[in-house]
Formats: structure tokens, C-alpha cells, sequence
């Protein structure tokens, strides 16, 4: 009988013999694996080979203390810390990491799954929190818009005629006569129900709930 196939050193990434070790969870690479979100990418998370062209082209990691090929070795380490790193929402999914990677890895879709879970967990409430009123307004509307507290910076950017066009939007719409701004009642509707069977309505609910309390 030959000897069995011995396993080969250099596929497990080395420990950092001065740092503590991560606290590590199979489940949480489970649950990136499955998520819908990384159906093309399964083999590439898999068999990243930590060559840091994700982190080379990344415009994010230029200027902020986010690294993409740390965020990969971490996820396949199933490194529960992740659940509680703020750097993974400097990634703004410009899949640069994506279209560059040799083993069709995605950095920014791990990210995506990493945020969800976050959320989930009341965690990044601090980060979405400011979005609440823009799902909201779509939730209720049917549309959405701008967070309000991006208005005065994106008024500086751009003017006093942008403020002014924003506070007399709907006056300006009617002269054209471009008609109502949000969709119909039915579409509206619509939109609530696939948010309320998708779990949206509820997670909406308590990231407004989260942000009342900090209040």
C-alpha cells in the first residue's frame, strides 16, 4: 500500500508567531461560501494564493487602513473579528480586486456578505444608519433620495443652484409637466412586499430603532 498523500505545507498560510491568534469560526466561512452573492466565486475565494494584487489596484486601500488580500486570508480563516472590523466599509465595490485577481476571487462581493452580516447583527448600525431615511422613503414611496445629511456638503460642492433647484423640485417638475415624482400606488405595493418577504421591512425597522437610541 503506498503512503497516503501528505498534505502540502505552503497551502496553509503561516501563523504570525507575534501576533495573537484569530479566534476562528468554520460556520462564518460557511456562511460567506453560501451566500448567493458569491456564486462565481466560490472557487476563487478558495484557492486565493494571498498575492496582493487585490490590494495593489485598490483605491481605498491607498488612502485609508483597509487591505483587501488581509479581508481574504481573514474570511477564509473564518476570522471572527471581521464581524467587527469598521475598514471593510472603505470598499465602495468598484471591483477593481475583482477584475484583477489570477483566481477570480471578488474582495468586494466577501465584503458584501461581511456587511450583511454586521448589520444583522446591530453591529454596523453606526454605518447604515444615515441611509435609514432613504430606504425608508423608498419603502414608502416607492423611491428613494439623497440622505439629508449629505445635503450641505453636496450644496457646497455645487452651488447655490443645486439647493435651490432641491427646495423647488417638485414646482420645477410640475412646469414641465413631468407628472407626479414617486410611482403608483400598485408599484408601491409591490415594492413593500418584496422588502416585507425579504426580511427589508424588519431590518430597516431595527436600524431605525438603533439609531433612535444613540439619539
Amino acid at each position: 500500500m503506498p503512503d497516503e498523500k501528505k498534505p502540502n505545507p505552503c497551502a496553509v498560510i503561516a501563523e504570525d508567531a507575534f501576533a495573537a491568534a484569530p479566534q476562528r469560526d468554520p460556520e462564518l466561512v460557511e456562511k460567506i461560501l453560501n451566500d448567493p452573492r458569491m456564486h462565481d466565486h466560490k472557487d476563487g475565494f478558495l484557492s486565493c494564493i494571498q498575492c496582493g494584487v487585490c490590494t495593489s489596484g485598490c483605491p481605498a486601500a491607498r488612502f485609508t487602513e483597509y487591505v483587501p488580500r488581509e479581508i481574504a486570508r481573514r474570511a477564509l480563516e473564518g476570522d471572527v473579528t471581521l464581524l467587527t472590523d469598521d475598514s471593510v466599509w472603505y470598499c465602495f465595490s468598484c471591483y477593481t480586486c475583482q477584475s484583477r485577481c489570477p483566481r477570480h476571487n471578488s474582495v468586494a462581493v466577501i465584503n458584501q456578505v461581511i456587511r450583511s452580516l454586521q448589520v444583522e447583527s446591530g453591529y454596523a448600525h453606526k454605518h447604515v444608519e444615515m441611509f435609514a431615511e432613504w430606504c425608508g422613503n423608498f419603502y414608502d414611496k416607492g423611491m428613494g433620495g439623497d440622505p439629508h445629511q449629505l445635503f450641505p456638503a453636496v450644496a457646497d460642492a455645487w452651488g447655490e443652484k443645486w439647493a435651490s433647484y432641491m427646495d423647488h423640485l417638485l414646482e420645477i417638475r410640475a412646469e414641465l409637466g413631468l407628472g407626479d415624482l414617486y410611482p403608483p400606488d400598485g408599484v408601491v405595493k409591490e415594492v413593500q412586499t418584496i422588502m416585507d418577504e425579504t426580511g427589508f421591512g424588519e431590518r430597516l425597522r431595527k436600524v431605525r430603532e438603533g439609531g433612535a437610541e444613540s439619539e
